[in-house]
């Protein structure tokens, strides 16, 4: 994916390399360990081109890669991303989605 540097330089990135897209003042932020980058599309967008990816809305400002959750913190409502060092917010709606979600992969994973 061809994103942009916040000096305007543009780079590639993989899919697998993305932790979640957010929203700011109509500007869409591309987050990595690698830091934060610039995406010229709406989250709209990039929810219907990756939702079949393991990418989930879990806010109206985000679009997150639920494969690099690390945990969830259910009383700030936060998933946490990088051993808790990068996280965005979860909205009360999907607080049940998520609390199953990070069961059911806690389970897969002990199997």
């Amino acid at each position: 994916m061809r994103v942009l540097h916040h000096d305007g330089s543009s780079c590639d990135i993989q899919e697998e390399e993305i932790l979640y897209f957010s929203n700011h003042k109509n500007t869409i932020f591309v987050h990595t360990n690698q830091g934060e980058f610039v995406l010229p599309t709406t989250l709209s967008d990039i929810f219907c081109a990756y939702v079949n990816n393991g990418f989930e809305r879990l806010d109206r400002s985000n679009v997150v890669n639920m494969h690099n959750i690390d945990g969830y913190d259910s009383i700030r409502k936060i998933v946490s991303f990088n051993k808790g060092q990068q996280f965005t917010t979860v909205s009360e709606a999907n607080d049940l989605r998520i609390k199953k979600y990070i069961t059911a992969r806690k389970k897969s994973k002990t199997n």
